[in-house]
């Protein structure tokens, strides 16, 4: 990632907060929260250091935090048709610290987007499918 420097231990301490906060909280919508912060921290430090790295990396962890916000709120509406379980919101907190050891490593992060997109979809309709019927894996 092309983050240098004081930019990048923002990032860096950043996510291990919310990361950390995100593993202690006990309800979905305070673990959403803190998970919120990723994205936040990425349009904060590209606006002073852009990067297409930082911009794909905000994009994917927005996208999956509306998601999951989404999905949150038709559930509140009454939609438990399926809900957001267990499994996807621990994925959510294992990839956001898969994505923080890489980045921190200077290493590529895209595998890891790549996954995260996957989640993303996991808690949409047609994902929830294609995961029940196997094809989709988190």
């Amino acid at each position: 990632m092309a983050a240098g420097g004081k930019m990048k231990d923002i990032v860096v301490n950043e996510i291990k907060y919310a990361i950390k906060k995100m593993e202690e909280a006990s309800s979905i919508e305070e673990k959403l929260y803190y998970f919120s912060a990723v994205q936040g921290i990425f349009h904060r430090v590209f606006n002073i250091e852009f990067s297409q790295e930082l911009l794909f990396a905000h994009f994917i962890f927005n996208e999956a935090f509306k998601a999951f916000q989404q999905k949150l709120a038709a559930m509140k509406m009454g939609d438990t048709v399926f809900v957001i379980n267990e499994k996807q919101i621990s994925r959510l907190s294992g990839l956001t610290k898969e994505f923080l050891i890489q980045f921190e490593a200077g290493k590529s992060t895209d595998d890891v987007l790549k996954r995260m997109v996957t989640l993303l979809y996991s808690v949409n309709g047609n994902g929830n499918y294609l995961m029940e019927k196997g094809l989709l894996k988190i």
